[in-house]
């Protein structure tokens, strides 16, 4: 199986890759902490103007839900009980921004993602 030396590597490597993921979900400015959920003018404040900024297209968001919306005229015999309820479906287009951040030399490109004015995602790019 595993030697004491090749499980503790395992351990290590294992929690490493557990701490990098959790990092790429905030962004340090200064003495504060960005982090995903956070509103472009948060950002902007904590952070100052990106250095690079634009629209990535489209996402479409779908919503479904019951109103509980009764037809004027039901369907006779339904195999439903009651009258029959009506699915109402919503879409809208919220635009994708991407923002670029360098802290200066040696330090990694990092990409902000947001849907509408909601930050979803925070990625590192080539060290600077």
């Amino acid at each position: 199986m595993y030697d004491n030396h090749q499980r503790w590597l395992l351990i290590a490597v294992l929690a490493v890759a557990g701490i990098s993921t959790a990092v790429a979900d905030t962004m340090r400015c200064g003495g504060y902490l960005v982090d995903t959920g956070d509103s472009q003018s948060r950002v902007q404040q904590l952070c100052g103007d990106p250095q690079h900024a634009w629209q990535d297209g489209f996402i479409e968001e779908t919503v479904r839900r019951n109103d509980g919306y009764y037809p004027a005229n039901p369907v006779p015999g339904s195999p439903y009980p009651g009258q029959p309820r009506y699915e109402t479906e919503t879409r809208r287009l919220i635009p994708v921004y991407k923002w670029e951040y360098s802290f200066g030399p040696g330090t990694f490109l990092r990409t902000l993602t947001f849907h509408g004015e909601t930050l979803v995602g925070i990625a590192d790019g080539p060290r600077q």
